[in-house]
């Protein structure tokens, strides 16, 4: 029996549509895992990815902060703005707008800093007795952290911006899901 041509165009038409047809499958299945995998990753994630380079944090309508991502924990960054001695703390929750951050992602496990909460970072600046200003919703107060609970931190404010206290001092309590930024003075 004889060859058919064109019994063999149509198997062989029928095999790369096949063929077509799998991989097409298999592109749209990576693509879904892909999708799936990118909607896993967190801001922390992405500004890991980000450490060293400049960005800008949109955190209200009037309170704007530009530098370097220096560090990273998955509900605080710290950014070293320019010319800035120490870096600025700002919780993740703050931000409303980032500029500049990368588009690719570092999860924790990946990350070879120590994550650390915002609490013990905020105790860090008491114990220090650093002069910052407290950013918040409503607001700065320029003081040193006093104490640093589970959800507020007490500010002796220094209204002038001296470095001790003074008359006019007083203790204030910040709720800690109302701070935007703690930039040091």
């Amino acid at each position: 029996m004889a060859d058919d041509p064109n019994l063999d165009r149509l198997l062989e038409d029928l095999s790369g549509r096949l063929a077509h047809q799998e991989r097409e499958e298999m592109l749209a299945v990576s693509e879904d895992l892909a999708r799936a995998e990118r909607a896993q990753l967190t801001l922390a994630d992405r500004l890991r990815a980000s450490l060293d380079r400049p960005v800008v944090l949109q955190l209200s309508e009037s309170l704007r902060l530009s530098g370097r991502v220096e560090e990273v924990s998955s509900s605080w960054m710290t950014l070293r703005e320019d010319g800035a001695g120490r870096a600025s703390l700002v919780p993740l929750t703050a931000i409303v707008l980032l500029e500049g951050l990368s588009a690719r992602a570092r999860p924790l496990e990946e990350s070879a800093l120590a994550p650390r909460g915002l609490g013990a970072m905020l105790r860090g600046m008491a114990r220090d007795r650093a002069t910052v200003r407290v950013e918040t919703r409503s607001g700065g107060i320029t003081g040193r952290i006093a104490d640093v609970g589970a959800e507020l931190i007490d500010v002796v404010s220094l209204p002038t911006g001296e470095r001790s206290s003074v008359p006019g001092s007083s203790r204030l309590s910040v709720v800690l899901s109302s701070i935007l930024a703690v930039r040091p003075r």
